[in-house]
């Protein structure tokens, strides 16, 4: 999407887009922060549509009413009935049936079958087929990261969802970067704001889980806003959870410097995502300019929200430019003419 009134230059071979802040590009950022934390159309699932479907060494109870001896086929007395193991071939063994297949299927597949099968040799049975709660063995999920209990947890008959994982993982650490979960799947990996979820209400984000998928909670180590230049303060520290906006940044390191800053020179840094390459292809990198001598700077400096590596400068006056050139200058002037007299000496004048 293009910037509006940006300009395109080039210095130390880094292309830069300078870009300043107004209402403008506050509208064309949040929109490319709402495209960019969409779920993206292969993650969206109905769950209306869900069914479990029976995997190997899953543990299938099979029930026929009035028929004990199938049902307890083995005749346990503990009271505590063990099931039908699906075997690595997908089936299990039922009297009078041999071998069901039940891999890949639903349990009222099977039941529908079964009841067929069986009135061949019981009037009118009437079958119960269903998976103990013990029994879902065959497909998983992993969360791992910023939880309190990661590891792998069972997909059951009951859809597991986002929110469903972590609440199973324990909850989240207070360390968790919420808007960056990352969910892998079939080699692919996609990117989840469970703050949007749990915090916003979007309820898009709870993305049904499959079997197989790898659930990642990052830490927010790394999510750090840096401020450099007139400012009192200059500092970096992590991101809080949630917004964070540029207001927020300069009141919480004391505003910028008074005595030395140009308040009509604020600058936000922002790297694009990857390394940037001085040989070769060039990335751009995104700069932003505020105003804050403006009576709208305040407003707009409100609603600018930060991203992770964000780096916030502001400039100092000319005339603290100067001065401080002359800070570096002067005394090496005023060294100069005492090593012309040491030379001289040496030489005998």
């Amino acid at each position: 999407m293009t910037k509006p009134n940006q300009q395109n230059a080039e210095a130390t071979g880094v292309e830069y887009q300078l870009t300043p802040i107004d209402a403008i590009t506050l509208q064309a950022l949040n929109s490319q922060q709402r495209e960019a934390s969409a779920v993206p159309l292969g993650l969206k699932q109905n769950l209306s549509d869900y069914q479990y479907k029976i995997g190997v060494s899953d543990l299938v109870r099979i029930t026929v009413w009035d028929h004990p001896e199938l049902t307890n086929p083995a005749g346990n007395t503990t009271g505590q009935l063990q099931g039908q193991v699906v075997l690595p071939d997908g089936t299990f063994y039922f009297p009078f049936l041999n071998k069901v297949n039940a891999a890949g299927r639903t349990t009222e597949e099977i039941r529908v079958e079964m009841t067929q099968k069986l009135e061949k040799f019981i009037r009118s049975p009437q079958v119960d087929v269903y998976i103990q709660p013990n029994g879902f063995r065959s497909q998983k999920i992993y969360v791992s990261g910023e939880v309190a209990q990661p590891g792998f947890f069972p997909i059951t008959d009951v859809p597991t969802r986002l929110g469903d994982a972590i609440s199973q993982a324990g909850g989240l650490s207070k360390e968790a970067d919420l808007e960056q979960i990352t969910l892998q799947r079939n080699d692919q990996t996609f990117v989840l704001n469970a703050y949007s979820l749990l915090y916003q209400g979007d309820l898009t984000q709870n993305v049904l889980l499959q079997n197989g998928d790898v659930i990642n909670i990052p830490d927010r180590r790394l999510k750090k806003v840096f401020l450099m230049g007139e400012v009192v303060e200059p500092t970096s520290f992590v991101m809080p959870v949630g917004k964070l906006t540029l207001a927020e940044v300069l009141s919480d390191v004391g505003g910028i410097n008074q005595n030395t800053a140009n308040a009509q020179q604020v600058y936000v840094i922002r790297s694009p995502s990857g390394p940037i390459a001085i040989n070769g292809m060039q990335q751009t990198l995104d700069i932003f300019h505020l105003d804050s001598t403006s009576p709208t700077s305040v407003v707009f400096a409100d609603q600018f929200v930060m991203q992770p590596r964000d780096v916030v400068y502001v400039d100092p006056v000319r005339l603290v430019r100067i001065n401080r050139l002359l800070g570096t200058i002067l005394p090496s002037l005023q060294v100069l003419p005492a090593i012309r007299s040491n030379i001289r000496v040496l030489e005998g004048e």
